[in-house]
């Protein structure tokens, strides 16, 4: 975001200003609804983003394009829920060799910006930032509020 963009939200300035201060820890927001989206922040940038809602997730957007047989996905579900519980799916798809890291790195980072973009569209009713509060880091690197 150029230093001369507008913001258009409370909830862009609170990102902003996070990213600034080179934050770690999770934003919680809650909307009129009382539904709760977290991002979470290391050094100022976003790693990790939870927003409610029916959006693709990585595996069917893996799937979708080709990159990941439903039976793979299938199979990683299961380990995950029965040997790896705690491991993003990402992760997981790495590790057991179905998807290749940059592949998924790449979904990854676009479902990040899609959960961000969804946020910005709330009604926002409350946010908090808990200092050191941390989640699992999937396959791809922090990204910048500004990105």
């Amino acid at each position: 975001m150029s230093q001369m963009q507008v913001l258009t939200s409370a909830l862009e300035q609170v990102l902003v200003d996070l990213a600034d201060a080179n934050s770690t820890g999770c934003l919680t927001v809650t909307d009129a609804a009382g539904e709760q989206a977290e991002l979470y922040f290391k050094g100022g940038l976003v790693y990790s983003v939870f927003v409610p809602g029916r959006r693709a997730q990585l595996g069917a957007r893996l799937v979708a394009a080709g990159d990941l047989s439903p039976e793979a996905l299938s199979d990683a579900l299961d380990v995950q829920h029965k040997e790896l519980q705690g491991w993003r799916l990402g992760e997981l798809l790495v590790h057991l060799g179905f998807v290749e890291r940059d592949v998924v790195e790449a979904f990854v980072v676009e479902q990040l910006k899609d959960a961000v973009a969804a946020l910005l569209g709330w009604p926002v009713a409350a946010h908090k930032f808990r200092k050191n509060k941390k989640t699992r880091q999937d396959v791809a690197p922090p990204m910048s509020v500004r990105d």
